[in-house]
């Protein structure tokens, strides 16, 4: 199974790893199913890992070899569009070998360098803070809006047309673009991993009609912010990775309050001195997407 990893590495650049897809690939995504799915989950949770991986017309000559073609190929998909305008980026991936005609997932890409969690953590500097009114109805977080805006429109253009159910995903600032994405033009179902809120209530009310999973794991520092002001709220029922292990579906807020004062039974595993001293600290480590998918596998058998 995917090793959980607790390193800045893991963190700071996810797509510098070879290992994806390593279990459960025998069991297909579920293009069918509305309702919360573990393995539509695990799936597209190792999309949202497996987009952070950058090829050769983003790191020229220093790109790795194998690219995500070669990975998506390996377990029967392939990326069908990718989208790069202004630090944001984000793909359409289909079966093999069908034009998405049993369905098609869009993935957003999240942090992928450190300037990019400026759009996360900004949030915290309160009086700089100032929502805007989002189109479809309530106020949104400006810089989310702003990183969807640079790609919307090739987005859409290639969307159009397309009869195919539709499944958004996205890790971190890439939950939070998929989820703007999901109230412009809704999918048949939303998963969002590590995601911080976008916006208010009267925001979260126009995917009312959308299904949107919220997957958190445990302390994860990103799904804190912004802070709960001017009203902004998570959308969606929250599938929540407790430091157990277990994934619970919609527990109270104050279950959740004692689940995380206890450490992630992960956390130390083979983690020496050394480790715990140069390496994150558990709120920032589980934001890493690897761990996301280790603990997805794991709820999976």
């Amino acid at each position: 199974m995917t090793s959980f990893d607790y390193s800045w590495k893991a963190l700071l650049k996810p797509g510098l790893t070879e290992e994806y897809f390593e279990v459960h690939r025998e069991r297909p995504f579920q293009y069918e199913v509305t309702s919360y799915s573990p393995v539509n989950a695990w799936w597209l949770g190792e999309l949202c890992r497996l987009i952070y991986r950058q090829g050769a017309d983003e790191l020229g000559s220093g790109a790795q070899p194998r690219t995500r073609s070669d990975i998506l190929s390996e377990v029967g998909l392939r990326e069908i569009g990718f989208f790069d305008q202004g630090g944001t980026q984000c793909a359409l991936v289909a079966p093999l070998n069908a034009d998405g005609g049993d369905g098609v997932m869009l993935v957003f890409r999240g942090t992928n360098e450190l300037k990019d969690w400026c759009y996360n953590l900004n949030a915290l500097k309160l009086p700089a803070f100032r929502p805007e009114s989002w189109p479809g109805g309530g106020h949104v977080h400006p810089g989310f809006r702003e990183a969807l805006d640079r790609v919307w429109g090739d987005v859409e253009r290639e969307l159009d047309g397309r009869q195919s159910a539709l499944f958004y995903a996205g890790h971190s600032l890439g939950a939070a673009l998929a989820t703007l994405a999901a109230s412009r033009r809704p999918p048949r179902a939303l998963y969002t991993f590590g995601s911080p809120r976008v916006g208010d209530g009267e925001f979260a009310a126009t995917l009312s009609g959308c299904p949107v999973f919220r997957v958190v794991n445990n302390r994860d520092v990103v799904t804190t912010v912004p802070p709960p002001i001017r009203d902004f709220v998570h959308v969606g029922e929250l599938h929540y990775i407790a430091q157990d292990g277990s994934v619970r579906t919609d527990p109270p807020e104050a279950e959740i309050a004692a689940d995380r004062l206890q450490k992630d039974a992960s956390f130390d595993l083979n983690r020496g001195l050394f480790e715990k001293v140069v390496n994150p600290p558990e709120y920032l480590a589980d934001h890493a997407p690897v761990n996301y998918v280790a603990h997805l596998e794991r709820a999976l058998g």
